[in-house]
């Protein structure tokens, strides 16, 4: 071995990704044994071993690649030794971080058992193995995909067997877990009686029957927790449906309970199929407080109607028999009573004399708010028309503005991209690099922040505009003939401030809304556009002439 070579301070890099089951050189163990043995042959001094498990295909998915490359470009390596090239990198981003290493002199050699790569070399060789081991990650995912899509289709499972079964890894398919099988069963049975809780069945699994999850190599032989609990009792493979979407089959396993005590269970537990309570949305709960206390303002459905016989006067809302007569009151009679909605306190921080306010004289009171905001569709058009007028004038602004941050942004990265240069090639102290390299990056994101703000903002404030002339037009129509939700949109997005007190509610407005009732005042009655949009002379007689317009 070559003197050169044999000071150089190696890193010996091992990896075993999940995929490579069958292939040679298998094991971490074995890996680190031949290398070190090779590298003992050979006179290399290896200062440490960096090692990883999964597979290479996605940039940033190991800690002991990340960690080697620190140290190189740190300076406290300068080689590396791996079985093959292939082991470093399966994605072209770190395959052209290992070639850019290795050009620019920081990386001294790549040493692999049959191969050596040096920055004097042609880096067509590499670059080929680099490629190659990317193609056949790409490859053998695809082909892995195809593979399972064709599995499922024949009714298989693939990955690991849920919790009660096993994977026969001779027969590639999925088995009764003789220890465990019959426990998750009874785990189904308890909740099937409607009267254990999640966490009340993985009490008795863990204290009375000692159930443990299967013990793995980094994982499992723990107690079953509720989370592991809930995705069993949701799993459609316990009654034989393996699959997703289209892809979903009919599985070849023999299932642990039967697909009517599946929908029992998913009813049991709140999913398609249980009976839902039956619930009231109500347009302005939530957004009210109460003027005397501060509490919150909640509403309540009432009904009134009379006894068919006795014409007794009753509120029950569900059928019933009449407290006089003991006539039948049907669900028939119920509905054809007269229904309110009515809104009070909900007195939750102590005594409060506030009474209730019927629902209709509440929405008149905020429809007389939405009255002094609304604007006519004749104005609507005129603002809009005028707006997108000063906007094409001041657009040749943003423009040089846009330039002058672009040129100073990339000015600070050309800057930083140097600062990189100068560290690869030892131009420059870690801790001065470091230092500098803080303070390009602070002016680069200063320079970012800036030029993403007026890109943003550019266009942004005019259809902000348009959206909230647009809003505002017809807006008690709207309001009157809306459902609960667009109610409920439309009263918290135009008020603020929002109180009850004595059946009256006192609301303020937003703000925006504010400004444009005061430009309507504002607006000329007519205001004709030039015909080009180059006449400045005009256009600076229209500033002049409706300055409060303008500025606001």
């Amino acid at each position: 071995m070559e003197n050169e070579f044999s000071n150089l301070r190696f890193g010996l890099y091992v990896r075993k990704s999940n995929e490579d089951a069958g292939k040679q050189i298998l094991s971490i163990e074995s890996q680190t044994e031949e290398m070190e043995q090779f590298a003992k042959d050979q006179g290399f001094n290896v200062v440490r071993i960096f090692k990883d498990e999964g597979s290479a295909h996605k940039p940033n998915n190991r800690d002991g690649y990340m960690v080697m490359m620190d140290m190189l470009c740190n300076g406290e390596i300068d080689a590396v030794l791996t079985w093959k090239a292939d082991r470093l990198a399966r994605n072209m981003v770190e395959g052209g971080q290992i070639i850019h290493s290795l050009q620019s002199g920081v990386l001294k050699c790549i040493q692999t058992r049959y191969s050596r790569f040096t920055p004097n070399d042609s880096m067509l060789s590499l670059t080929v193995e680099l490629g190659m081991a990317n193609q056949f990650s790409l490859d053998l995912s695809k082909n892995i995909k195809r593979g399972n899509k064709t599995k499922i289709g024949k009714g298989g499972w693939c990955g690991v067997a849920p919790h009660g079964f096993l994977n026969d890894r001779i027969d590639k398919t999925v088995i009764h877990d003789p220890e465990r099988f019959h426990l998750v069963r009874r785990m189904w049975d308890l909740y099937l009686t409607g009267t254990y809780s999640l966490s009340q069945i993985c009490k008795i699994s863990d204290e009375d029957w000692g159930f443990r999850t299967i013990k793995r190599k980094k994982q499992g032989g723990t107690k079953l927790h509720i989370s592991s609990l809930h995705s069993i009792l949701t799993n459609p493979f316990y009654y034989g449906r393996v699959g997703k979407g289209k892809n979903e089959n009919w599985g070849t396993h023999k299932p642990m309970v039967s697909q009517k005590e599946f929908e029992k269970v998913q009813e049991i537990l709140g999913r398609e199929g249980r009976a839902k309570t039956e619930s009231r949305e109500f347009p302005f709960t939530g957004l009210i407080k109460c003027g005397e206390c501060d509490s919150a303002i909640t509403a309540e459905q009432k009904v009134k109607y009379a006894c068919p016989k006795c014409r007794l006067q009753l509120t029950a809302r569900n059928p019933h028999e009449c407290k006089r007569c003991g006539h039948k009151i049907t669900k028939r009679t119920i509905s054809k009573g007269n229904w309110y909605v009515y809104y009070r306190c909900t007195k939750k921080k102590g005594p409060c004399s506030q009474g209730y306010v019927r629902d209709e004289i509440l929405e008149d009171q905020i429809i007389e708010t939405l009255s002094r905001i609304e604007i006519d569709p004749d104005f609507e058009e005129w603002a809009i028309k005028w707006l997108k007028y000063l906007h094409q004038e001041n657009s040749q602004v943003n423009e040089l503005q846009l330039k002058s941050l672009q040129k100073n942004y990339n000015k600070a990265q050309k800057r930083l991209d140097e600062l990189f240069d100068m560290r690869l090639d030892r131009e420059i102290e870690k801790e001065k690099f470091e230092s500098k390299k803080k303070e390009l990056e602070g002016e680069r994101e200063q320079w970012q922040q800036q030029l993403h703000l007026l890109q943003q903002n550019s266009d942004k404030y005019l259809t902000e505009a348009e959206q909230e002339f647009d809003f505002v037009s017809g807006v008690c129509e709207r309001f009157k003939k809306g459902s609960i939700k667009e109610k409920k949109f439309i009263f918290s997005k135009t008020s603020s401030n929002l109180v009850l007190n004595r059946k009256e509610i006192t609301l303020g407005v937003q703000k925006q809304y504010l400004e444009i009732q005061a430009l309507r005042k504002l607006a000329p009655k007519r205001l004709e556009l030039p015909k080009t949009l180059c006449d400045k002379g005009l256009m600076g007689d229209v500033k002049r002439g409706h300055l409060a317009w303008y500025t606001r």
